[in-house]
């Protein structure tokens, strides 16, 4: 564990920004660690962010975000959105179950196969279409796509150099 010099002005800009400001935002305007935050966050008594403050000020969720989400979730995954829309995936995981939004069937997280599906992913992965298209065209994520292929053990395709195109 990392020792951090804190000094009366970071305690006081904790202090003042503790209710304004995301932890991992006081963490990085200071130059500390989130948990070296979180600690001296206790060790001064701060109070803890109650509930009702603590989740409106995370992100504002604008309507071209929620859009984005829409029209993006199934074929790029959670770090890819996050990045995108810059927030965090946690944020991300949280919108999507907000907007009713699920990569799995009926809700649960992974994509039951049945031997068509199985059968069409493997023709389009062999004939060379592009990951992306074979998730969208399956109607599920890229993550599950690559997910099954990996299971399934199929033969890594090569990337073609400037030379073979």
């Amino acid at each position: 564990m990392a020792n951090y010099d804190w000094t009366k002005n970071a305690d006081e800009f904790l202090s003042a920004n503790w209710l304004k400001m995301r932890a991992i935002d006081i963490a990085e305007h200071l130059e500390f660690s989130r948990d070296a935050v979180l600690r001296r966050a206790r060790k001064l008594n701060i109070e803890k962010k109650p509930v009702d403050v603590m989740r409106p000020q995370y992100y504002q969720w604008s309507e071209e975000m929620d859009d984005y989400l829409k029209t993006h979730y199934q074929i790029k995954n959670n770090p890819e959105l996050a990045a995108i829309l810059g927030v965090s995936k946690q944020a991300v995981m949280r919108r999507l179950k907000t907007l009713g939004l699920s990569r799995g069937n009926d809700g649960h997280t992974h994509y039951d196969w049945s031997y068509e599906r199985t059968s069409q992913l493997v023709s389009k992965y062999s004939s060379g279409e592009e990951l992306a298209k074979i998730a969208q065209a399956l109607g599920v994520s890229l993550q599950a796509v690559k997910r099954k292929i990996k299971a399934l053990e199929l033969e890594p395709r090569r990337k073609k150099t400037d030379k073979q195109r």
